[in-house]
């Protein structure tokens, strides 16, 4: 999987590179994500605007980060598009992580 990473200060922007974030790319989403914890980083803004589907296996990904950088760090969510939100509000994840529109408003609100 192919991913854009981008750094704002202490903040780090992901961009999975793909448009299916399910079972077959959630291990590689979710190791590149832990990485980037394991080496210091807690502060993170994924840009979803590729993604056009995600499972169980992705949100878990998702939540498996945000477990990892505990109460000093943060992992928030921008660019997602409504097929994606609507998991996300089936599965009440829309109200433990924040939704922005725009990468720019995500990094603000760090």
């Amino acid at each position: 999987m192919k991913m854009v990473m981008q750094e704002y200060g202490d903040v780090i922007s992901f961009r999975p590179e793909v448009t299916r974030l399910d079972a077959s790319q959630a291990v590689q989403f979710k190791d590149e994500l832990l990485q980037q914890i394991d080496n210091g980083s807690i502060r993170f803004l994924l840009n979803l605007s590729d993604v056009t589907f995600i499972d169980s296996s992705g949100l878990g990904a998702i939540i498996s980060a945000l477990r990892r950088v505990g109460v000093k760090g943060d992992v928030k969510l921008c660019c997602v598009v409504e097929q994606v939100m609507e998991m996300l509000r089936l599965t009440r994840l829309d109200t433990v992580l924040e939704v922005f529109d725009s990468e720019e408003e995500g990094i603000a609100s760090f």
